[in-house]
Parts: structure tokens; C-alpha cells; sequence
């Protein structure tokens, strides 16, 4: 007994000198310098993200904010609020500037070594000006698209839910929508459902300065108009019709968009096989010329 005793003590010492003390003193595998690594090099990436975010921060509000206009930072500053993104108007402004610099120092490169190529690559002054703005205005308009298109089943879900009762929460019927809902439209349904807990006409206040959309506007102002108290129930089934018809023109668009691209694309086609045939008897003539001489 006592030799049990003494080989069940032996045992775990050995079992605390392996989960105590081993793991200090075990090599790191391959695997684990390679994550360490990473880490680190990720690490230091973002610390020098950041610090340059911040000096470019610090830099456009000191010296570039007064290159604008009041006019122009309020408009850059609600693209910005509708994309909710964390930027400066002034930060906008320098890309600008920064973009129409190189674009100049291209033009001028291109000058030296051509007049003529320096001076179709000024064009490119222009376009590193207007780039920033114009990406703004792409996402916003990308976004509004996407909204515009899910908007309709999301009114219809809406729209049903209230017919059969008036005590219904617009937060459920938001929480029943999200999963089928399309990115942008799920950020702004996201940020409404946030929005609820401060009250739903906060809500539909910031999502339709959010999307100034028209049904969107409409949507909030009809259930501004429920939420005190009247039914409005006809007003509801006229916006929904207008929905559908929204939606029905929008999928006709979509499908003359790629009746008109298959019709490019065939046209391609053709003119590549009729290129291709072109120069297939050219050579079968050439060859019998050949021959014959």
C-alpha cells in the first residue's frame, strides 16, 4: 500500500510539473512564431494606420478647413453623416487635393517627356479633384438603389402585419424583416432598430433624414400619422400599390439592362468570329497564292 501510495504521489508531481512548468519551458512550434508574427506585423500596421489617420485628421482641421467654403463642408458633411462614416469634410477636402497634386506632378512628367502627352494627362487634375466626391456620391447612390429595391417587401411585411392588428411593435416587424433583407438595407433597418429605443417617431425622424428617399418620407410620415392614433389604413394600401408599381418598373429595368448587355455581348461575339473568319480565308488565300506562283 504504501508503494501505491508513493508511485500515486510521483504520479502527480509529474502531472503539475507538466501543466505548471512545462508549457514555460516548451519550444514554440512553427505554426505559433508564424501567428506571433503576424500579430505583431498587424499590430504595428494598425499603430501606423492610426497615426497617420490622426495626423491627417489634425492637419486637414487646422490648415485645410480653411481652403473651404461653409457651403461645401456642409454638403461634404452630410454625405458623410449618410454614409456614417467617421471622416472629416476637411479630410475629403485634402484627398482632393492630394489626388490633384500627383496628377499634376504625372502632367508634368509626361510634358517634359512629351508636350502632347502632358497635356492630355492634365485631364487627370480634373479627375483626381472630383474622385473623392464622386466615390461619395456613387456609394450613396449604390445604397439608395439597394434600399429602393428591398423597400417594397419590406413595406408589403409592414403593411400586412398592421392590417391584421394595430397593436403591433415596428420593431418586430424590423426583427422578422433583417435576416432576408440586403446589406444596406439591413445597416439602416440596424441603425432604425437602435433608433426604437429612444421611441419609434425618433426613429422614423432619423431614418428618413438618413434616406430621403420619396416612399421613404412617405412610409415615416404614414406611421408618424398611426403611431398618434389614426388609422390610416387607406393611405397604407395607396403607398403599397405605389410600391408595386416601383417594383415592377424596377424589374423591367433590370431585365432590358441585360436584354441590352446579351445583345452587346452577342454583338461582340459576332464581329470576334467574323474577324476570325476574315482572317482565316486571308491566309487560306495567301497560302493557295503561294502555291501557285
Amino acid at each position: 500500500m504504501t508503494f501505491i501510495a508513493q508511485l500515486c504521489a510521483f504520479g502527480s508531481i509529474l502531472y503539475i510539473i507538466k501543466v505548471c512548468l512545462y508549457p514555460f519551458f516548451k519550444p514554440a512550434s512553427r505554426k505559433q512564431k508564424k501567428r506571433a508574427r503576424q500579430y505583431l506585423q498587424d499590430r504595428k500596421t494598425n499603430l501606423f494606420n492610426e497615426k497617420l489617420a490622426y495626423f491627417k485628421r489634425k492637419f486637414a482641421f487646422l490648415v485645410v478647413r480653411k481652403l473651404m467654403s461653409p457651403t461645401d463642408r456642409n454638403r461634404y458633411q452630410k454625405m458623410l453623416r449618410r454614409l456614417d462614416m467617421d471622416k472629416l469634410p476637411e479630410e475629403v477636402r485634402l484627398e482632393q487635393i492630394f489626388y490633384a497634386t500627383v496628377a499634376l506632378l504625372i502632367s508634368l512628367i509626361m510634358h517634359a517627356a512629351n508636350p502632347m502627352l502632358g497635356f492630355i494627362s492634365a485631364a487627370f487634375i480634373v479627375l483626381g479633384w472630383l474622385y473623392p466626391v464622386s466615390e461619395l456620391e456613387k456609394t450613396i447612390e449604390r445604397k439608395n438603389k439597394n434600399i429602393g429595391l428591398d423597400f417594397p417587401a419590406f413595406y408589403s411585411m409592414v403593411y400586412y402585419q398592421y392590417s391584421k392588428s394595430y397593436n403591433i411593435f415596428l420593431a418586430d416587424v424590423i426583427k422578422d424583416f433583417l435576416p432576408n433583407a440586403n446589406p444596406d438595407m439591413a445597416e439602416e433597418l440596424g441603425v432604425m432598430l437602435d433608433n426604437i429605443e429612444y421611441g419609434e417617431k425618433y426613429a422614423l425622424d432619423q431614418f428618413k433624414k438618413r434616406v430621403p428617399l420619396h416612399y421613404v418620407i412617405k412610409f415615416c410620415d404614414i406611421m408618424e400619422t398611426r403611431i398618434k392614433g389614426y388609422d390610416n389604413t387607406s393611405q397604407m394600401a395607396y403607398l403599397k400599390n405605389e410600391l408595386d408599381n416601383f417594383r415592377i418598373r424596377a424589374l423591367e429595368d433590370e431585365l432590358e439592362r441585360r436584354e441590352r448587355t446579351n445583345a452587346r455581348l452577342q454583338m461582340v461575339l459576332i464581329v470576334v468570329l467574323a474577324v476570325y473568319i476574315i482572317i482565316y480565308y486571308l491566309f487560306t488565300i495567301l497560302d493557295a497564292m503561294r502555291m501557285f506562283q
